[in-house]
């Protein structure tokens, strides 16, 4: 990972364009994850959690090194605007993906608590006595495991 400079060296245009460019980046990788989801995709995900965690770090550390390096002046209007366009595509996919995320692992307990239910609801029906008042004469055994990780 690229060292940043310290904060009295820095461009503040450069620092901007190194941090809109990484939020992009995070942006994309966001949407991406969302639409997996969307699409009922999981599996594919794993391979973006990397990219999302690095980028989230960089974008922590960029953040950081820009905030020191303006001293808490504002930014010139173009390198502002430029800034708030990002954060604000950024703000937005990071609420469509907590949201998509919330949706994808209510549908999966919804999912595993109807399976969960047809299960016992079988197994019930299978060992109890018929109207013949006979025990029946093999039962059922279910074994279920889940992946809660999402």
């Amino acid at each position: 990972m690229p060292q940043l400079p310290s904060p009295q060296t820095i461009d503040l245009a450069a620092a901007t364009a190194e941090l809109v460019d990484i939020a992009e980046r995070l942006v994309s990788v966001l949407t991406r994850e969302t639409e997996l989801v969307r699409a009922m995709r999981v599996k594919e995900i794993g391979p973006l959690q990397a990219d999302k965690t690095s980028l989230t770090v960089r974008y922590q550390k960029a953040f950081k090194v820009l905030t020191e390096a303006s001293n808490s002046k504002s930014l010139p209007p173009p390198l502002k605007e430029r800034l708030t366009v990002s954060g604000q595509r950024l703000s937005q996919a990071v609420v469509d993906n907590e949201i998509m995320l919330r949706v994808g692992k209510v549908a999966t307990e919804r999912l595993i608590g109807s399976i969960v239910d047809a299960v016992k609801q079988q197994k019930k029906s299978a060992l109890s006595y018929s109207p013949k008042q006979t025990v029946p004469s093999r039962s059922f055994l279910t074994a279920a495991a889940v992946d809660r990780r999402l």
